[in-house]
């Protein structure tokens, strides 16, 4: 699962997977910073562009890998005006499923 906000709508689409992403986010609009992206636990994802020939042709593919820093959507929840996808239907709905999956990671990262 993976998160993509939308700055300019507010809107948090609720993609299946990482392969969804380039299909819903044209690569141009990803590049000039319209979307965000976040993986199941609301931690930053950046895209990274295939690299191209030409600097001037509009950027290729992109996939999405865990960024270094970066907020969490968990800290922008104030300016997501809506959800879509993946049987959430607010930001209640959302923020309640970045509880549930932040947990299971943290579960699975305790030493034995």
């Amino acid at each position: 699962m993976v998160f993509a906000f939308d700055r300019d709508s507010g809107e948090v689409f609720v993609l299946s997977s990482p392969l969804e992403a380039p299909a819903r986010c044209k690569p141009i609009d990803v590049k000039d910073g319209f979307w965000l992206f976040f993986a199941d636990d609301g931690s930053p994802l950046e895209p990274r562009f295939d690299p191209g020939e030409d600097p001037d042709e509009p950027p290729g593919p992109y996939s999405l890998e865990r960024a270094m820093s970066g907020l969490w959507l968990q800290e922008r929840l104030e300016k997501v005006a809506n959800v879509t996808g993946g049987d959430v239907a607010d930001v209640e709905g959302l923020a309640e499923l970045l509880k549930i999956n932040r947990g299971k990671r943290i579960a699975t990262q305790r030493p034995r």
